[in-house]
């Protein structure tokens, strides 16, 4: 009975460790600062991150479906800097240069699922080379020149606020995460992708296509990606071709610390989501406390090597 309740004890600290985590961090940097825990600097925190939670969902399917892209950051670089091109030269009007930055990256994932399946090699070697791609693509487009200027009217989408209190992209963040969420977990299409990251072997003798989901994956995340590449400009009031380039890593690190399972099959997106918010408060809370960018990327590894200590350690008891 007592070793059934250290089990059971120990699931739930495995299940609740990021909003732990977060939690504490949170105690943490309002003791060391008195700007912390304020009205301003908890919205900002949830105003900076947003786009990273959206982008880090687009990551969490494609990991869970058994894959990995690296090329992400540059997605949101081309979709950006075409987005503030065309608005800031009055070229096209605010909806339709919006959906056009959609769907380049949902063109964009979609060409990464393709090749992936076609050279018949990991995700991660393919989107290596695809990264090189879209980095030229965007320089190209934006000439290394930075675009200002954008209307009022798309700045809204990162700065407005509903009521004049709720940051407008933390709803859209939310509305988009929770459909994601429970496509996942209600439809069979997010039973499928789970079942492919699994065993792809399993899948396919299961009736599955799973060439077909895997290239459908890579597309859905590219509708995330570019609704994350126009919050991110629509919030900044400017894009270049550096915008969005990175974020890749800050989302697989977020999946990571969440306990998705690099070989797919295994995650939960509401833990992958706490992690996107555990670094965005690492990272504001260092700053407060005078801790440079360097410092940062130091505590954001340790964590991770932690959390896999952890996790692995738990696994294991478990089993």
């Amino acid at each position: 009975m007592e070793q059934k309740n250290k089990k059971s004890f120990g699931q739930i600290v495995s299940n609740f460790s990021m909003p732990i985590l977060l939690g504490l961090l949170i105690l943490v940097f309002s003791i060391l600062s008195d700007k912390f825990f304020t009205p301003l600097n908890l919205t900002n925190i949830l105003v900076q991150n947003v786009h990273i939670a959206i982008c880090a969902t687009g990551v969490f399917m494609i990991m869970v479906s058994g894959g990995c892209d690296l090329s992400i950051g540059y997605q949101m670089s081309v979709a950006a800097v075409l987005v503030a091109k065309l608005l800031s030269n009055g070229v096209m009007g605010v909806v339709p240069a919006i959906l056009l930055g959609i769907l380049i990256c949902v063109a964009l994932g979609c060409f990464n699922g393709f090749m992936s399946i076609l050279l018949n090699s990991q995700p991660m070697i393919v989107t290596l080379g695809t990264m090189a791609i879209f980095q030229g693509i965007s320089f190209l487009i934006s000439g290394s020149k930075t675009y200002h200027n954008l209307p009022r009217s798309f700045m809204y989408l990162g700065q407005g606020r509903l009521f004049g209190t709720i940051p407008l992209n933390v709803i859209i963040a939310l509305v988009v995460i929770v459909i994601v969420g429970v496509i996942l977990n209600r439809t069979h299409i997010g039973r499928k992708v789970y079942a492919v990251g699994d065993n792809p072997e399993a899948a396919k003798l299961a009736g599955l296509n799973v060439p077909k989901i895997k290239i459908l994956v890579f597309t859905c995340a590219g509708i995330l990606v570019g609704i994350s590449a126009i919050l991110l400009a629509a919030r900044s009031g400017s894009a270049d071709s550096s915008t969005g380039t990175g974020i890749e890593f800050t989302g697989i690190i977020a999946c990571v610390l969440s306990g998705v399972a690099l070989k797919g099959g295994e995650g939960t997106l509401w833990k992958a989501i706490v992690a996107v918010f555990v670094l965005g408060v690492l990272s504001n809370g260092m700053q407060l406390i005078n801790l440079g960018t360097y410092p940062q990327y130091i505590a954001k590894g340790i964590i991770m090597l932690v959390s896999l200590y952890l996790s692995n350690k738990t696994a294991k008891k478990a089993a």
